[in-house]
């Protein structure tokens, strides 16, 4: 894994799909602009004083509509994203609309369902440990304490774990366009024995470092008075590029990069227009699935915590 070679060849890619086509970078500024909105909208109304959010001075017919589009624009964004991940030579255009939409709602699951065991664990361990059912064992009590957070502990380091084998499990996914791919334990495990715990981290670190320092300098643009926001909005797309970009090289050696066609001819393009059609109902059901592994995997971990931090209070 040669850490310097990608970086370079990654800012190349960059440069070649953003200055090369100032198409793409349009619409990724512009698939942004609906957050922005919203941000603005919060920001214009003291919604946040200290700790506490005055929910009810948000005007919820303007925000929802936001909202609503921002999710939209962030499933297109996450599309082009596994469209990146796929590591074709060639930087991938915006078409497809439909299937760019789903495959932004696919990867999304991906992370969800490998934290959803951990964090279901981490709710009834935390049950076992608050309730007192192990042997003298009481919430009141040092020792449980040090017990209900060692446990606590434990299942982090479980989603830590699981965090590692996300990454290449989505350019996995990108690669066959299957979701199931994300899941294959043993080969991932083989991708990550592959590359290296130490240089699989190393090389996180400089990805991390250099998004840092570029988010930096686009909140020091952002301070431009009066068009700042607007300065930082357009150059955000690089970051977004590089970084993914980067990441897609970590399967290269395992799968080949490339994946579904996305660029179609015109005879193809209008055949598609009656598959995009049957598309909508599997748009539909992804969307649930997502809703559902959202509250499965979300909630036990928001009670723990919540729960945690009680016993501070």
């Amino acid at each position: 894994m040669d850490i310097s070679h990608f970086l370079g060849e990654s800012a190349s890619f960059t440069r070649a799909t953003l200055a090369g086509s100032r198409t793409r970078w349009l619409i990724l500024v512009l698939l942004a602009l609906p957050w922005l909105a919203l941000s603005s909208l919060a920001g214009s109304l003291d919604l946040i004083e200290g700790t506490r959010i005055h929910w009810a001075r948000m005007p919820w017919n303007e925000a929802g509509i936001l909202i609503a589009l921002g999710l939209l624009c962030y499933f297109l964004i996450s599309g082009y994203v596994v469209r990146l991940l796929k590591g074709d030579a060639s930087p991938p255009e915006f078409d497809n609309w439909l299937l760019l939409c789903l495959d932004g709602i696919k990867v999304h699951t991906i992370p969800l369902v490998w934290i959803i065991v951990p964090s279901v664990l981490a709710y009834i361990q935390y049950l076992v440990a608050e309730g007192g059912i192990l042997p003298g064992l009481l919430k009141e009590t040092t020792a449980g304490l040090i017990v209900i957070l060692l446990l606590l502990g434990i299942q982090l380091l479980i989603l830590f774990i699981a965090a590692q084998y996300v990454v290449v499990g989505a350019i996995r996914f990108a690669r066959t366009g299957y979701v199931r791919e994300a899941f294959d334990v043993m080969a991932i495990k083989g991708t990550m024995d592959r590359v290296g715990i130490v240089r699989y981290f190393i090389a996180l670190a400089v990805v991390t470092i250099v998004g840092l320092l570029y988010s930096l300098g686009l909140q020091a643009v952002s301070y431009v008075p009066s068009i700042g926001g607007i300065l930082a909005l357009g150059l955000w797309p690089p970051m977004i590029v590089f970084t993914v970009r980067f990441m897609a090289h970590f399967c290269d050696e395992d799968m080949a990069p490339g994946g579904r066609a996305t660029v179609m001819d015109r005879g193809a393009r209008a055949l598609s227009r009656v598959a995009a059609i049957g598309m909508i109902p599997e748009i539909l059901a992804w969307l649930f699935i997502l809703a559902v592994l959202v509250v499965l995997s979300c909630t036990p971990m928001v009670l723990v915590i919540g729960a945690v931090s009680g016993l501070f209070a």
